[in-house]
């Protein structure tokens, strides 16, 4: 008989490159997507990451995020993708991120308020632009949270 034991990879060999996989939170950020060239007119760059900032109230968790960038070069950001996790015991994964929400972009800088969070918790927000062509930025810096 064949028996499978379970290996928890620390090294990976790719393209003859080790990469070590985290064992520390925060998960890897999700890819960002294949971006699509139009070739109607030209484009300005995708909007740049946001740089998030989150505390903790008595009514929920704000999240509150700007760009610190000079935004005229970019296109118009028209929303922000609102992703987040639970930290749990295994090991962090890409996977782990979910969305959360979209929040239509209006002046900066921006703000929501999350609610329904469990206490005695860590969770992890991150936020990325999406412009007007529905091109998406670059996602922020994860910011952690510990209620």
């Amino acid at each position: 008989t064949i028996q499978l034991k379970t290996v928890t990879p620390t090294k990976t060999l790719t393209n003859n490159k080790i990469i070590k996989i985290p064992h520390k939170h925060p998960a890897p950020l999700p890819p960002p997507p294949v971006i699509r060239v139009s070739l109607d007119k030209p484009l300005k760059p995708i909007p740049p990451k946001p740089h998030l900032t989150i505390r903790k109230t008595d009514t929920g968790i704000i999240l509150q995020w700007k760009m610190p960038y000079e935004l005229d070069m970019y296109e118009i950001i028209a929303s922000y993708q609102l992703y987040a996790y639970q930290e749990t015991s295994a090991l962090p994964s890409t996977d782990m991120w979910r969305k959360v929400g979209d929040v239509k972009a209006l002046a900066l800088p921006m703000a929501c308020t999350l609610t329904q969070f469990a206490d005695k918790n860590k969770y992890y927000f991150a936020v990325r632009p999406v412009d007007i062509y529905k091109r998406i930025g670059l996602f922020s810096e994860p910011e952690e949270i510990s209620l």
